[in-house]
């Protein structure tokens, strides 16, 4: 019994924080983050790293593709995590051909690889710095499908809007028929 409740909890603990095989690094303590290869550029070259964001150009070369990337914090299995505060630009070498329909504007994207030389280039007229990967593996992620989530409160208007009485118990109030009798005598018809 024990051997199974072990073998359970270790595939409960490995599902939890995998990280894709295509940017799964051997030693994770020794990856270097975007933030300090952009402040330390010529001191951290060659190091290993993990760097994400989402694509803004794809340009393919005769041997290699340059993917520029708005970097964003990655997410303990990898993922880019998305915000609308980004961390910078930077280049990632690929060795190989990738299609830029199918790599497209805006999705995010993951790379592992070594630290190379800053490269000068322009977005718009501003010259920009961007650090180099040379990515040895990348992974492109799906989108991610937008949760959405209702409720129905079916609990009556004048109940659902009392806010200043306890929590615990509460009374639905119940509304009272009340019946009108006319007993002056004069028949139904005939009154107004």
């Amino acid at each position: 019994m024990k051997i199974i409740y072990a073998s359970l909890m270790a595939l409960v603990l490995v599902g939890c924080s995998s990280v894709p095989d295509e940017i799964a690094s051997e030693n994770e303590e020794a990856l270097v983050g975007y933030k300090v290869a952009k402040h330390q550029r010529e001191k951290v070259a060659g190091e290993p790293a993990r760097w994400g964001g989402v694509i803004a150009d794809v340009r393919n070369a005769e041997d290699h593709t340059v993917l520029e990337i708005v970097s964003f914090p990655l997410q303990r299995w990898g993922r880019p995590e998305v915000s609308d505060n980004s961390q910078g630009r930077f280049l990632a070498v690929v060795n190989d051909f990738i299609d830029p329909d199918v790599y497209k504007q805006g999705r995010s994207m993951s790379f592992v690889g070594t630290i190379g030389q800053t490269q000068q280039g322009k977005i718009g007229e501003y010259v920009y710095t961007y650090p180099v990967i040379e990515a040895t593996g990348y992974y492109l992620w799906q989108p991610e499908r937008k949760k959405s989530h209702v409720e129905v409160d079916y609990s009556p208007l004048w109940f659902r809007h009392n806010f200043y009485s306890p929590y615990y118990p509460y009374r639905y109030p119940v509304p009272v028929r009340v019946r009108v009798q006319d007993n002056s005598g004069t028949p139904a018809k005939d009154r107004n």
